[in-house]
């Protein structure tokens, strides 16, 4: 390899988005070598690198903590239940997107199961919890004499 390096000339780097070593560009050049290049495969621009830089080794996987956020979840869906247990239960509304619904009123959905209005938010939007976790689920919507199939 040689040390006659010009801008615009050819050389070849690491690229550290292709993370191979390709032919560069040479964009800028300070005493004599070059500084910042541009990859001629995939176009990135990036101060140059002779070889890679420190062999990086692949990172672990972190273990998925699935079963524990499930738990958690489960924990705040009960401690939620506590807090609302003078509610009567026989009184549990069926879920519907034409329906309106209140903060702390317990509602039952076809697929996510007895939950919680949380909050309701603007654009007749309500965050439900479930069993499996927070949900937001739409409610006041008219549905039109062409939209009935939304719900079914």
């Amino acid at each position: 390899m040689s040390n006659d390096y010009s801008v615009s000339g050819n050389v070849d780097g690491w690229c550290t988005k292709c993370k191979l070593l390709l032919a560069h560009t040479i964009i800028a050049m300070a005493n004599n070598m070059p500084v910042k290049v541009k990859c001629n495969t995939c176009n990135s621009s990036h101060k140059f690198r002779p070889k890679q830089s420190g062999i990086s080794k692949p990172r672990a996987a972190k273990p998925k903590s699935s079963a524990r956020k499930v738990k958690t979840q489960e924990a705040n869906y009960n401690d939620y239940m506590s807090r609302l247990t003078d509610y009567d239960l026989t009184r549990v509304k069926i879920y519907s997107m034409d329906g309106s619904y209140k903060k702390d009123e317990i509602i039952e959905h076809f697929k996510f199961g007895v939950g919680i209005v949380l909050s309701l938010i603007p654009t007749n939007k309500i965050e439900m919890l479930f069993k499996d976790g927070p949900r937001v689920l739409v409610h006041n919507t008219v549905l039109g004499p062409n939209q009935n199939y939304l719900a079914t």
